[in-house]
């Protein structure tokens, strides 16, 4: 054991419940659950809004989180090789279809426009500029959002005062986690006891974490505390929805075997590839190939195809 986390940061889709009613006549997190369900459906979804004049996200990246699909695979396996699913290559097509339906504001995770999108309208492929710089002669609003458990609170909460309670959270295309939080002691440590006594305040201490859910709303990975609150949680900046139970339901679903610590370099130039097809500037085979080149580079280690 290297770290804990009094944490579980499992994903979900944040919706505006006024769009759903509009758009569909219904804003249930089971019904929008049913509309999302699959990635073909989402595009589905997508297409109805953008009919009604609405973005099904506020930018490309978001459906990252739905790339592996329902039966994720690590990105190394125990011979050490490069996995390359069906399901991360259909997202390829996925996620150009996203940009050339334009199903998406086109506004870049935390960038102002992003935040703003929470709020209102914003102007159509705003970039990374301030809104009051963007030229842009079309504004558009955005459905929802794919973010994990702190997202709801830290993320859209303060970015949405406004439209408080009138937000909705369900499940998209298949589960997913996005970060969290860990803590372990320093091996060279001078103070190893008081660095303990830390860690179990913020793992193990039932006073303590009760507040911090009271506070926060933070979902604990402390069983004794979820177990006495999933049943009677609320919120009210979701209509009164039990954000609780859907998280910890969320969170079974996880499959924690695939990660691995190549993800974050391996995902970061996967996403680049991804992004060179969809502009048009490599043909999908080219962009697959260059990825397992990029790996290779980055990572000498790992078996690709171009080995074999």
């Amino acid at each position: 054991m290297k770290a804990l986390s009094w944490q579980a940061t499992p994903g979900g889709f944040i919706y505006k419940r006024w769009i759903a009613r509009e758009v569909w006549g219904n804003d249930d997190p089971e019904f929008v659950a049913e509309k999302l369900s699959t990635l073909d459906k989402f595009f589905e979804a997508a297409e109805e809004l953008k009919q009604a004049g609405y973005k099904i996200l506020p930018d490309e990246g978001a459906l990252r989180w739905f790339a592996k699909g329902s039966d994720p695979k690590p990105w190394i396996n125990d011979k050490k090789e490069l996995q390359l699913t069906q399901a991360q290559l259909d997202f390829m097509d996925y996620q150009k279809k996203l940009r050339d339906n334009e199903y998406t504001a086109m506004a870049p995770e935390w960038s102002p426009s992003w935040f703003a999108s929470m709020q209102r309208p914003v102007p159509f492929n705003g970039g990374w500029d301030e809104l009051e710089n963007i030229n842009s002669n079309k504004e558009v609003e955005v459905f929802g959002y794919a973010l994990p458990t702190w997202g709801l609170h830290f993320v859209i909460k303060p970015n949405a005062e406004n439209t408080a309670g009138d937000w909705g959270l369900t499940a998209g295309p298949s589960p997913y986690f996005w970060g969290g939080t860990w803590i372990g002691i320093y091996s060279g440590s001078e103070n190893k006891g008081a660095a303990w006594e830390f860690v179990k305040m913020m793992t193990h201490d039932e006073e303590f974490l009760n507040w911090w859910y009271e506070e926060t709303g933070d979902l604990l990975s402390y069983k004794p505390i979820t177990d006495k609150v999933k049943d009677s949680a609320s919120d009210e900046f979701l209509k009164g929805q039990n954000h609780y139970k859907f998280f910890l339901k969320e969170a079974e679903k996880i499959e924690s075997g695939i990660v691995t610590k190549y993800d974050q370099g391996i995902d970061q130039i996967w996403g680049n590839m991804v992004i060179e097809y969809v502009e048009g500037k490599k043909t999908k085979e080219e962009a697959i190939t260059e990825f397992y080149k990029q790996v290779k580079n980055a990572y000498p280690e790992i078996i690709t195809p171009l080995d074999k």
